[in-house]
This record gives structure tokens, C-alpha cells and sequence, in this order.
């Protein structure tokens, strides 16, 4: 896990073929990820509801966990994971999963002509960047969906973030991820987590 970004899509959630696009690129950024068959795959949904913008991961985690029931997730509406429990979660994850194979998932704030982007990269990402926070760089595969603008005050913008745009995001990213992982068959190397789906 690093700041190295390769592979990058980007996508935007009104184009018609956005959701296909997105998951057949993470398809295949997890399915080169070495040694797959052996480790976990980890959902990591970075967020909280206290404010609309942030709420993208939590939202994420949520649909994962409910459609596909043997996936690793942290992160849901009911227990998110944030800035204040972010590097707590990822010392649980390390300890309970050997090299685990973590899809890191967050909202981000960009320039105005960015809403609605969908973005993919090997790679990690650093949350709470847009709210001042520094926390540590997560992720061997990130995901981020672009909320809002991002101004002088990110909590402020999070806030003010219209839901529709959030649930638009989070519909298009969860199925594009859900996708993804049915796309693994036993003959192919399913990721060991998500075998029984």
C-alpha cells in the first residue's frame, strides 16, 4: 500500500455505460493482484452519515454487505469507519486477515466540473484530505466518488452535498463492484472471501 497510482479509470455516473465500465476495470485491477486465490478481499468504506457528502462509503459498504453476505466489509451506515477509528480499523484488518487484498472506498470533494466522477486506480488513497485531516495512505485498489466542490471549508461542502448526488454514486459503485467480484468463477482464482456468493 502506497501513494502510487496506476491503471486509473475514470468514469462519470451519467454516462450510459459507466456502471459496465467501471466494474469490468476493477475486475480487472483485483485480478492482478498477486497471489489473489490465497488472500482475502477487503472492502474498506471510508465515511460517515454525520455529514451528506461523507456518507458515499458507509452507503457502499452497506450494499456490498447486503447483497453478497460472504464479502469482508468494514464500514456500513450501522458501523462506519472515519477518520477517528480509520488506522484503528486498519491494524484490525492486517491482524485478522494473512496479507489481505483491501478495495479502499471514499468520497472525495473536487472542482465543480468534476461532480458525479467515478474514479479507480491501483493504489491507495488518503482519506479526510478535503477536511484537513492526515491520515495514512490505504488501499491496494481504490475507488472515490466526487460529491461536491471542494472550497475553503470541506466539512461545510460535505454538508451541503445533495443526497441524490450521493445515492447516484453509491448505487453505480457498489453494483460495479458487485460485478466485479461475480465476474470470478472457482476456475479463475476467486478472491478466497467471497467464494460462496
Amino acid at each position: 500500500m502506497g501513494k502510487s497510482v496506476a491503471n486509473k479509470i475514470s468514469v462519470h455516473l451519467e454516462e450510459m455505460h459507466a456502471k459496465d465500465q467501471l466494474s469490468e476495470h476493477l475486475h480487472y485491477l483485483i485480478s492482478k493482484q498477486e497471489g489473489l486465490a490465497m488472500r482475502p478481499l477487503v472492502f474498506l468504506c471510508i465515511g460517515s452519515d454525520r455529514y451528506t457528502g461523507d456518507a458515499l462509503g458507509p452507503l457502499i459498504g452497506t450494499m456490498i454487505s447486503e447483497q453478497m453476505e460472504h464479502c469482508l466489509v468494514y464500514g456500513t451506515l450501522d458501523q462506519p469507519v472515519h477518520a477517528g477509528n480509520l488506522v484503528e480499523t486498519i491494524n484490525i484488518i492486517n491482524h485478522r486477515y494473512h496479507h489481505p487484498v483491501i478495495v479502499a472506498i471514499d468520497a472525495c470533494l473536487g472542482k465543480k466540473s468534476e461532480i458525479g466522477n467515478i474514479e479507480a486506480w491501483e493504489g491507495g488513497l488518503q482519506a479526510g484530505i478535503a477536511v484537513g485531516n492526515r491520515l495514512p495512505s490505504v488501499g491496494h485498489i481504490s475507488v472515490i466518488g466526487v460529491v461536491n466542490a471542494g472550497g475553503q471549508v470541506g466539512y461545510l461542502d460535505l454538508q451541503s452535498t445533495p443526497l441524490s448526488i450521493v445515492m447516484k454514486l453509491s448505487k453505480i459503485i457498489s453494483a460495479a463492484l458487485i460485478g466485479a467480484v461475480k465476474r470470478f468463477t472457482p476456475e479463475t482464482a476467486c478472491p478466497t472471501s467471497c467464494i460462496r456468493l
